[in-house]
């Protein structure tokens, strides 16, 4: 593995680009540093920023490159190492052990990165499901209250307190979610076998 890979699977592009200064939305789009524009044209992928406007498709050594004017791709792989604290022996190959723990650490990454998308899409369909129950009210003191909107009473403020949280969290706060969203997954999964 070379230390190019090396960097490229020790941190991502979202990871670099925020740290430098760009700001994005949650749809992962951002204002493009490479050419003068009003609306964001610039996509954040994992991996890589591809420029809509301009056409700039960089990955994170091309990216600090370009944006900082160095001369070589090994001087942006000098930068991201310093700037991200990498710990990446520039000039050494690795050992095979070095390259197994990059690997493990990239798996790892991708792994809780999955969850987290997962997780996250759990809590706001646990909060979409309580907000449509709760127009389940009764039309007037005499009708029979449906189970949904009961149901729906008890725990709205609760879906709303666990999506908050998982957005405030850092990674390991979500991680110490994973019961709650287990158990908030296998109640919607119940839901959707009895439908």
């Amino acid at each position: 593995m070379t230390i190019f890979e090396q960097v490229k699977s020790a941190i991502d592009m979202r990871t670099v680009t925020e740290g430098y200064g760009l700001e994005i939305s949650h749809g992962g789009m951002a204002l493009c540093p490479f050419h003068n524009e009003r609306t964001p044209s610039a996509k954040i992928y994992p991996d890589a920023l591809h420029c809509f406007g301009c056409g700039t498709h960089v990955d994170v050594i091309s990216f600090t490159q370009k944006m900082f004017g160095l001369d070589k791709p090994i001087d942006a792989v000098k930068k991201l190492n310093d700037d991200y604290a990498l710990n990446i022996e520039i000039g050494k190959a690795p050992t095979a052990e070095e390259v197994s723990e990059y690997q493990k650490r990239v798996q790892e990454k991708r792994e809780y990165e999955e969850w987290e998308k997962q997780a996250w899409r759990t809590l706001n369909d646990y909060l979409c499901l309580m907000r449509e129950w709760g127009e389940y009210a009764p039309a007037s003191p005499e009708e029979k209250c449906d189970e949904r909107f009961v149901y729906s009473l008890h725990h709205l403020d609760y879906a709303e307190y666990l999506c908050l949280e998982f957005i405030n969290y850092n990674k390991a706060g979500r991680l110490s979610m994973k019961n709650i969203v287990a158990e908030i997954a296998d109640f919607q999964k119940e839901l959707r076998a009895d439908f």
